[in-house]
């Protein structure tokens, strides 16, 4: 297997079906617990290939040669190769020359990647959260448009309650943030949803708050802003984009007339 990269890779210990003994070197791969088998090997591929930068293209061997380099079972591999293909990280070929390679990165990567280089620094934060604010409708619209089981929307619902449940401005704006995170992982636009949560997480890189406006009381704004959300809970349990469309437009901010972020 000269040349390849499966030939580096250390066990990652015993699988239900497969044992390769003693890894002296140690595995090469770092495994995160509390998930399946294969997905433990998905990821583990996926840490290689990002802290080795291996470029598209990169053969990284067969499935027989990976399970036996990682130690794991053949179902455990072809399950894993599947789930790294539908993430866009490796692809495969089958003859001679075949194997599993590193992916061109898709769109969706390419964008992911591109926003984690947003630094969270003070100018950052407030350009984010006025793209946020432009793309927070559609986002919204495409959550309700895509339409949801009950179980997929338990977070929603609990993210909800939090929200009605905050205690002051700092506890509603942190709640706030959650309540949106929850919304984009309804929406089903793989691109919209990647922006707009990459703003997200640049918004809460630096733990902005709010600040009441001169005149703003606290309880006022609470119960204006919860029923503002709670609208837009409703319009994407039901799945009614019109709904959805009319709480998005109550939604929209108005910085004179409620808490600002201080950032």
């Amino acid at each position: 297997m000269a040349g390849n990269v499966g030939a580096q890779l250390g066990s990652l210990g015993t699988d239900a079906a497969d044992h390769h003994g003693d890894n002296s070197a140690g595995p090469a791969f770092a495994l995160p617990r509390r998930s399946s088998r294969a997905e433990d090997v998905a990821v583990a591929v996926e840490t290689q290939i990002a802290t080795r930068s291996l470029a598209p293209g990169t053969r990284l061997g067969t499935k027989r040669d990976l399970g036996e380099q990682l130690g794991v079972a053949p179902s455990t591999v072809s399950e894993a190769i599947k789930l790294l293909e539908d993430r866009g990280r490796v692809s495969t070929r089958t003859g001679p020359k075949g194997g599993v390679f590193v992916a061109e990165p898709g769109l969706t990567l390419r964008l992911a990647r591109s926003m984690m280089q947003i630094s969270g620094a003070r100018g950052e934060v407030a350009d984010a959260l006025a793209v946020r604010d432009t793309l927070e409708p559609s986002v919204i619209e495409a959550a309700a448009e895509a339409g949801h089981d009950r179980a997929e929307l338990a977070e929603l619902r609990r993210a909800m309650r939090a929200l009605r449940a905050a205690r002051d401005t700092a506890d509603f704006y942190r709640r706030n943030l959650e309540f949106h995170a929850e919304i984009a992982a309804l929406c089903r636009n793989d691109v919209l949803r990647t922006i707009y949560e990459a703003l997200l997480n640049a918004v809460r890189a630096r733990e902005p708050r709010l600040e009441l406006l001169p005149g703003q009381d606290w309880q006022t704004l609470h119960a204006a802003r919860v029923q503002v959300h709670q609208a837009i809970t409703d319009a994407i349990v039901a799945g009614d984009v019109v709904a959805a469309r009319v709480a998005a437009a109550a939604h929209k901010p108005s910085r004179a007339g409620e808490a600002s972020p201080a950032r």
